[in-house]
């Protein structure tokens, strides 16, 4: 749960997103690049406390989303994907969270996260969200992990609980969700008890959480944009009659994130607008961060060749692709698949009473001009429409 997210909060904004009232000191913020679609491998802001004592203060730290754990092998390539996720009801257990439990537990925030509804074969992506366009607030555990040259990688899991009841329709599992500032406070406390713990990792089930269904274009990272969020109106032939229902859920209320109301803590001027995301774009590989692992010798200079890619490069994979991608799955499969079933299925069972019927009687009247001539002379004399009835 949890593998696609949308996050183009400003750096300077996520303290605040977050529950603080002053701005809070950034770690590695060139790194991070706002994203519409979002998949562990990238940089995202994270909240976490720094330094020890009086000295201890909150920092926001541009990390890796995809835990990799301090004790990894260094002649390993890192696996962001292996855990981006960690159920809550078993860090506890687990050597690779239990460790991190203690000092090592910090908050990420996006605008809203992607869900996919099966049916069948298909997959219908859902948007979900906080209807007051506020970020989400997800509580997640961070490690460092040392390459051989010296290299410090700071990487992040986000921690799952069981969906809530709103949400069972969708899938069986949801982030868990901080809100308040209670809640946010306890998380980064160190004194934290498995009572407090188990409490705050409980489902979100208020009703300010809503979704809509979005493009299946956005199953792939390198599409990016707004239209990655924009709501669509699903096939009611692709998909089950609960997930319809759920699917239309609260669609008077669901606004466009144009439209949003913002809570009073929040402003438009947080994130990223069109054109500021667009320019963005312009200058960022389509898998950049997301597509593949990269190996520990590359993380600097895969970050200094991402700054420097050029507009001209980029505008082909950001749009062409996704049209020539999109358009098969939409329009040529409903066709074939339309085909057989209305025409060709038809044709062929039309064609043995209407057609074969007819070239056996064509072949009758030669076997029984044969008969004819050995018999009687009064066959020969009538006419080929009566011979035609006489035969049947």
């Amino acid at each position: 749960m949890c593998g696609r997210a949308r996050c183009t909060v400003r750096v300077d904004a996520v303290g605040r997103a977050c529950g603080f009232s002053a701005p809070l000191r950034s770690v590695n913020a060139d790194r991070y690049q706002p994203s519409y679609n979002v998949a562990p491998g990238a940089h995202m802001p994270v909240v976490r406390h720094d330094g020890a004592g009086d000295a201890r203060e909150p920092v926001v730290h541009c990390m890796r989303w995809g835990l990799v754990p301090n004790f990894a092998k260094k002649s390993e390539k890192p696996d962001f994907y292996r855990m981006f996720n960690a159920r809550s009801e078993s860090v506890h257990q687990k050597i690779s969270f239990r460790r991190l439990l203690a000092k090592n537990r910090c908050l990420t925030t996006v605008e809203g996260f992607y869900e996919w509804k099966k049916d069948g074969q298909k997959k219908q992506p859902y948007y979900i969200h906080m209807q007051d366009g506020h970020p989400l607030v997800f509580a997640a555990l961070y490690d460092t992990w040392e390459s051989p040259e010296g290299d410090m990688l700071y990487t992040f899991t986000i921690l799952t609980t069981r969906v809530s009841k709103r949400l069972e329709w969708l899938h069986d599992r949801m982030p868990v969700i901080l809100k308040g500032q209670d809640t946010i406070d306890s998380w980064l406390n160190d004194n934290l008890s498995e009572d407090v713990m188990k409490k705050l990792t409980q489902p979100y089930e208020a009703p300010d959480l809503i979704w809509y269904p979005v493009t299946p274009a956005m199953g792939k990272p390198a599409f990016n944009g707004p239209e990655c969020i924009e709501e669509i109106k699903p096939k009611v032939a692709g998909e089950s009659n609960i997930a319809q229902m759920f699917g239309k859920q609260l669609a008077q209320e669901n606004k466009s994130h144009v439209n949003k109301v913002m809570s009073q803590d929040i402003k438009d001027e947080d994130f990223l607008n069109d054109e500021d995301f667009k320019a963005l774009l312009a200058g960022m590989q389509p898998d950049q961060d997301v597509s593949e692992a990269v190996s520990h010798s590359e993380y600097s200079s895969l970050d200094r060749l991402n700054t420097q890619a050029t507009p001209k490069e980029e505008a082909p994979p950001l749009i062409k692709p996704e049209t020539k991608e999109e358009d098969p799955p939409l329009i040529k499969p409903e066709t074939k698949e339309e085909d057989p079933p209305l025409i060709k299925p038809e044709t062929k069972e039309e064609d043995p009473p209407l057609i074969k019927p007819e070239t056996k009687e064509d072949h009758v009247p030669q076997t029984n001009k044969e008969e004819d001539s050995a018999t009687a002379g009064v066959k020969q004399k009538q006419s080929n429409l009566l011979g035609f009835f006489s035969k049947e």
